[in-house]
């Protein structure tokens, strides 16, 4: 029987009333007392009769006096809920989760404040920016170069000489006042004796003279094929800024890589990070250069209770030679290790074949040709998924490249149907009606991912503004029924903040706060917020498990410092977690609720 604030005496489980059976007297006396206990009560009448009836023991938690947003099938809105063996196990009004609590229940007054179901990005490389994570400074939300500089001035005052200053991927020049990068000359101002490498998303990276040295770059060295050391044309001396991946890896290739423990604390920061924004899933891309001894650390941490967030991964071996034998051993491997709510396999992911990705708009705008023998690889890959029930995740940026790998995955289709797994593609920010109606007519998703609140203007220049507008045509997929999900493709291509995402497929616009989409094609907050909940977590088969905050799902959720639905948008980019929890757990708490974890 559940314990109730108040406890009713000799009705609590276990406990033996004193009150003989037999007794007339006592009985009498028993009946009494049970009438003047319930006429106390009177106000609460459903409360406590489910109270003595239900046999259900207390919650651990429970969070009273909020505004939470469900994201239920109805998106209705409740005022509270309790938590137990980490799943909600009820949800409802203040009065009806009186029934849950106990002696020992934790219960939070929530202050009116807005709880969601905690986010869950589609698309992202948590693991792989949680091994550097520790190692780098972050300019996601510096609002000027200068300060820019500054961060790497502090730097250099506290490392060696000669140790690498990194700056990390997901910004760009339009968040800043002055509106472009960095220069040679003002890293070597701020940073004469450091190497200094600060990444540009996926396009470029950026060096002071140091760091040329320290990758072995100077005035004579031969651009790499599919990339080109920048020079002055003036003089021929070099800029520092190395464009196309093949360049920059160069330079990325010499930084020190931190040791197996350095990484574990770092993937913790890394995470905690996501956790105050409200993040509390992701389908984690594992690529660049992210082993088998990574996983097995993963693994680890998540048995151990470290992670904080829940890693849905996909593998994406990409060692030279047979693509097909590589994911044979991958599968292998995972089977290895242990897998539970928190560290889980997805399936496989990004470039599945050499030549059949496209990499992204701002570098290969024109798209390319998936030729005949990346084809018949690509085939024989889908075979094996198409077999052993594996989910995949494509790269596909164009509607180009998203039609030829369409076809392939078609024919496989006929012969061995896709009926075991989901299929997901990323970006797709030019999709057509006849593309989307293909990928919901074979069962598969679109991941949306918020690249372009980096990019809009750049891609406006290279589409033109028609294009653009349409890019992605969120409300022409929302309306084919197509599964749908959101993201970041964080942390080098994007920022992984999924209240920036929100605020983009809300509004359209790009972190210098211009409109870029078409309003046409923009959706509502509920929308929004559905596709970082349930959307996302529909491909990887979770949406039973998570993406709800409804009883007998993981009890993940994120108590917000203003209300999601209605504050001005351009305040939803800027919204924070003040409490998020995993599983029942604390993973993050900031005032009022400190106190309350990480436990």
């Amino acid at each position: 029987m559940a314990e109730s604030s108040r406890a009713l005496p000799y009705l609590n489980s276990g406990s033996a009333s004193p009150v003989s059976v037999g007794s007339r007297p006592r009985k009498f006396l028993l009946f009494i007392l049970f009438a003047s206990l319930l006429a106390s009560c009177i106000g609460h009448e459903r409360e406590v009769a489910q109270s003595f009836f239900d046999p259900r023991p207390p919650a651990e938690w429970v969070l009273m006096n909020a505004k939470v947003v469900t994201v239920d099938s109805s998106f209705s809105i409740k005022e509270a809920i309790a938590i137990k063996n980490g799943r909600f196990v009820a949800v409802g009004t203040d009065g009806e989760m009186r029934r849950w609590i106990g002696r020992n229940t934790a219960v939070v007054n929530l202050g009116g404040r807005t709880m969601i179901p905690g986010l869950i990005d589609s698309h992202m490389h948590a693991t792989v920016a949680g091994l550097s994570w520790d190692g780098e400074l972050h300019w996601e939300s510096v609002r000027s170069l200068a300060d820019g500089l500054k961060q790497i001035e502090a730097a250099a005052r506290n490392k060696a000489a000669g140790t690498w200053i990194v700056v990390g991927g997901g910004w760009a020049p339009g968040q800043f006042a002055e509106k472009r990068l960095p220069t040679r000359a003002e890293l070597d101002a701020v940073a004469p004796t450091h190497p200094v490498y600060i990444q540009y998303l996926r396009q470029a990276a950026v060096l002071n003279s140091a760091g040329l040295a320290a990758a072995g770059i100077d005035r004579q060295a031969a651009d790499p094929q599919g990339g080109k050391f920048e020079r002055d044309p003036s003089n021929g001396e070099l800029t520092g800024v190395l464009q196309g991946v093949p360049a920059w890896e160069v330079a990325y290739a010499k930084i020190p890589r931190p040791t197996l423990e350095q990484i574990r604390q770092s993937v913790r920061n890394c995470f905690r990070e996501l956790n105050r924004l409200g993040l509390t899933s992701v389908g984690d891309l594992q690529t660049g250069g992210l082993t088998f001894a990574h996983r097995r650390l993963l693994a680890d941490m998540a048995n151990r209770g470290e992670l904080s967030v829940r890693l849905d991964y996909y593998v994406a071996p990409n060692d030279p030679g047979d693509e097909l034998e590589q994911r044979r051993m991958a599968a292998e491997e995972v089977k290895q290790l242990p897998a539970n709510d928190m560290f889980r396999f997805a399936g496989f992911a990004e470039t599945l074949i050499p030549d059949s990705g496209d990499g992204d708009v701002l570098s290969n705008p024109k798209g390319f040709t998936v030729e005949t023998e990346a084809k018949e690889k690509f085939r024989k890959l889908l075979r094996f998924f198409a077999e052993a029930g594996y989910n995949f995740h494509l790269h596909t940026m164009q509607d180009n490249t998203a039609q030829q790998l369409l076809t392939v995955i078609e024919e496989v289709n006929r012969e061995t149907p896709f009926a075991r797994q989901r299929i997901a593609f990323a970006h797709l920010e030019d999709a057509t009606p006849e593309t989307i109606a293909r990928i919901k007519k074979l069962g598969g998703g679109v991941s949306v991912q918020d690249r372009m609140v980096l990019t809009g203007e750049r891609n406006v220049e290279i589409w033109g503004q028609s294009k653009a507008r349409n890019a992605p045509p969120l409300r022409t997929l929302i309306d084919s029924g197509v599964p749908l999900g959101a993201g970041t493709d964080a942390f080098r291509s994007g920022n992984y903040s999924p209240m920036l995402s929100l605020w983009w497929l809300i509004t359209g616009k790009t972190v210098a706060s211009v409109p870029i989409r078409d309003p046409k094609q923009n959706v509502t907050r509920a929308e929004a917020l559905r596709m970082y909940t349930m959307g996302s977590a529909w491909f990887t088969f979770a949406e039973k498990r998570k993406g709800s905050i409804e009883a007998g799902k993981l009890a993940d959720l994120a108590v917000l410092n203003a209300d999601y639905l209605t504050v001005p948008e351009d305040q939803i980019r800027s919204i924070e977690s003040l409490l998020t929890m995993v599983g029942g757990r604390v993973v993050y708490a900031a005032s009022p609720f400190s106190g309350l974890g990480p436990r």
